[in-house]
């Protein structure tokens, strides 16, 4: 079993780089689009007091025409100054601000308030979103104009996503991880099959609206119901590498626990929704390819973490037997360096294989959105992680298999 896993691991890793050689991401240029759509952008929030403001301010300093952009805030129903703080906001000709006075049903509702505002009362061309605790590029929209003007099929944008200022152990980890996921990003778009939008600065067509609805509560991740959508009526969709959006993320492990839990528990749920597409030529590479391997890699993920983990409490199990039965203690064990007592096994040729494309695919998405990660992120990413993302995979397949829904707040 361990080696199957190890197997398409290395497989998938493979046949990932073997995509972007075959078509390399451009890089930014400095030439801007002949026509700008109107765009609204919708920031829903709760509770967001302390990062409300510079998210606002961010989008106020996108280099944009004024007159083409508009920012919607939606106030769900916030219990601290969060509202007071928007309303600072109100004179900007740009900023229109909305509030409910009672939350907590999910980030749909806010959501859809805003679309439904950007597409009776602004008639908008372009629907997006940017979660208040995300801060955009001041290019980042400009940029996705330009791809809106290369290819009119476009129908959504999906940025590349880093962290914000990371200073913890935790958020070292994670910034290499979104580095990573930019690579993957990327790779997906060359296929045509990517799985998410992300709530920070994803943009829409107002013809997906129009065409498929508005968002649902879908357990929380309702990004990712959207994505899994518009797959399904074979809506295009494509990553603006170039376009930069900057999200805090959780700086501690049981807030990352939590957050993760919701959205992978949110895959588990979704795909069970669209599992008419698993397989199916239909979907392109999406159906074929990407939905079948991620959940390949889930269960992949949990397999591997219990079969470190019976190994390790064997190991100790017959160390503690032997102690009791022989009462010698256990020796450490000699270090040689000597290149004869170098394991060549299988095992270690595909773990370590995996180790080196990892951080392979890494550096790529480091290129990708021309960002630079220090020795210590690596160091904490390939220390932690494999610790800490078992938890949140437990996790969502209990509460999946509980058909019990993952809380957002």
């Amino acid at each position: 079993g361990v080696y199957i896993c190890l197997f398409i691991a290395l497989y998938f890793e493979v046949f990932m780089l073997i995509s972007f050689l075959e078509k390399r991401p451009a890089s930014k240029t400095s030439s801007k689009p002949k026509h700008f759509p109107s765009v609204t952008v919708i920031v829903p929030c709760w509770n967001e007091e302390q990062t409300i403001a510079g998210t606002i301010n961010s989008l106020l300093a996108l280099e944009y025409p004024k007159e083409k952009l508009s920012i919607v805030v939606v106030n769900d129903g916030s219990s601290d100054n969060t509202l007071a703080v928007a309303n600072t906001f109100a004179r900007e000709p740009q900023v229109t601000i909305l509030s409910r006075e009672k939350g907590g049903e999910g980030k749909h509702v806010p959501l859809n308030m805003g679309v439904e505002h950007a597409l009776k009362i602004i008639k908008s061309d372009v629907i997006g979103c940017l979660d208040a605790d995300s801060f955009a590029a001041p290019d980042a929209l400009l940029e996705m104009a330009k791809q809106w003007e290369s290819d009119p099929s476009i129908m959504a944008l999906a940025p590349s996503m880093k962290v914000y200022r990371p200073q913890r152990i935790i958020e070292l980890m994670q910034q290499v991880e979104y580095t990573f996921g930019i690579f993957y990003k990327k790779m997906f778009d060359n296929l045509s099959a990517i799985s998410v939008l992300p709530g920070p600065f994803s943009m829409y067509r107002r013809e997906v609206f129009e065409q498929i609805g508005l968002f649902r509560r879908a357990y929380n991740t309702e990004d990712m119901e959207m994505t899994f959508r518009m797959h399904s009526r074979n809506l295009k969709i494509v990553n603006a590498h170039t376009a930069i959006v900057y999200t805090t993320v959780p700086s501690s492990v049981r807030a990352l626990v939590k957050q993760r839990t919701r959205w992978s528990q949110g895959y588990l749920q979704n795909s069970r929704d669209y599992r008419y597409m698993y397989f199916n030529r239909r979907y392109g590479n999406f159906g074929l390819l990407v939905l079948p391997f991620g959940l390949i890699a889930f269960a992949a993920g949990l397999y591997m973490t219990g079969y470190v983990l019976w190994n390790a409490l064997s190991s100790v199990g017959t160390h503690i037997m032997e102690l009791s039965t022989t009462h010698i203690p256990l020796q450490i064990p000699t270090i040689h360096a000597d290149w004869f007592y170098l394991d060549t096994s299988m095992l270690t040729f595909l773990v370590v294989a995996v180790l080196c494309l990892t951080f392979t695919a890494i550096l790529l998405g480091q290129r990708i959105a021309q960002t630079k990660l220090s020795p210590a992120a690596f160091l904490w990413y390939f220390t932690l992680f494999g610790f800490v993302a078992p938890l949140w995979l437990a996790r969502a397949t209990w509460g999946a298999l509980r058909a019990q829904e993952s809380t957002w707040r």
